[in-house]
C-alpha cells in the first residue's frame, strides 16, 4: 500500500473546520475525502496534523492517505485541484514511507494571526484579521509574549476541560511583528496546542497591548491554571495555520 502527503491551504471562512462532523455540516475533510473518491478508490488511513477551528484557515495543513493505486503525482494533483472546491487547493504531493503519519510525527505546529491596527482596514484583510482602531503598546505586548515560551501548563488557554491533567505544552517561539498598514503579525509555534489556545494567547496579549493587564501578569495567569484569568478569546478569523515541520 502507497502513503501519500498532500499540502493543503483553504480559506476556512465556509467550513465548520477541518475534521469531518456528522450531518450535512461542511468541513474541510469532508471536501477533500469526496474528491479523492471521485478519483481513487480504497482510501485508507486518512491523518490531518491539526484540527482547526470553524472559521480557521490554513496555509500549510498537512495529510496523508493510503491507497493501493499507484499515482502519477503531478498529474493527480492537478486533477484534485480541478474537482475540489475553490476554497481548497493542494500545493504540494509527495510520496512517503508507509508508517509516516501527518499528526503523529509533527513535531512543530505554527499558527499565525494577523491584527490591523490602524483607523481603516484594508478591503483585502476585511476577511482575515481582526480591526483594532485604539492604540496598542506593541513593546508592552512584545514583553508579553516572551512569557508563554517553554514547558508549561497552558489550562488557562484552553477553552474546555478535556485536556485537563494534559494540558502541559512547549510553545518554541511567541513574536509578534509590526508591517506597513498597521498590520500585526502574531507568530506562536510549539509541540501541540490546546482547543482555542492560540486565540486566547492572542487575546490576552491585546489586553496588555491595551494597557488592561500588564507584560508580568502573564506568569501568575499561567501559574494560575485557571481559564478565567486570562484574556477574551479572539475571533477565528484571523488565524491560520502556517506551518507544520517533521
Amino acid at each position: 500500500m502507497n502513503n501519500y502527503l498532500a499540502v493543503v491551504e483553504y480559506d476556512g471562512t465556509d467550513f465548520k473546520g477541518f475534521q469531518s462532523q456528522p450531518g450535512k455540516v461542511r468541513t474541510v475533510q469532508g471536501e477533500i475525502l469526496a474528491a479523492l473518491a471521485k478519483l481513487t478508490t480504497g482510501i485508507e488511513g486518512f491523518c490531518y496534523a491539526g484540527r482547526t477551528d470553524s472559521g480557521v484557515h490554513a496555509r500549510h495543513q498537512v495529510i496523508n492517505f493510503r491507497t493501493f493505486q499507484e499515482l502519477d503525482l503531478y498529474r493527480f494533483q492537478w486533477k484534485l485541484n480541478c474537482v475540489l472546491p475553490g476554497d481548497i487547493v493542494i500545493r504540494k504531493m509527495a510520496k512517503v514511507a508507509h508508517d509516516f503519519d501527518a499528526r503523529r510525527d509533527a513535531k512543530l505546529r505554527q499558527y499565525t494571526y494577523y491584527v490591523v491596527n490602524s483607523n481603516c482596514q484594508s478591503v483585502f484583510w476585511k476577511k482575515y484579521s481582526l480591526f483594532i482602531t485604539g492604540k496598542l503598546d506593541i513593546d508592552a505586548m512584545r514583553q508579553a509574549a516572551g512569557k508563554f515560551t517553554g514547558v508549561k501548563d497552558f489550562t488557562s488557554f484552553c477553552s474546555d476541560n478535556l485536556h485537563k491533567g494534559f494540558s502541559t505544552r512547549e510553545v518554541y517561539s511567541c513574536s509578534i511583528g509590526r508591517h506597513a498598514d498597521g498590520l500585526l503579525v502574531f507568530k506562536i509555534s510549539a509541540n501541540a496546542f490546546l482547543y482555542n489556545m492560540v486565540r486566547i494567547i492572542v487575546g490576552t496579549l491585546l489586553e496588555v497591548g491595551r494597557g488592561k493587564k500588564s507584560p508580568e501578569v502573564i506568569e501568575e495567569i499561567i501559574e494560575g491554571k485557571d481559564r478565567r484569568l486570562a484574556g477574551k478569546i479572539v475571533p477565528p478569523l484571523g488565524l491560520f495555520l502556517t506551518d507544520v515541520r517533521y
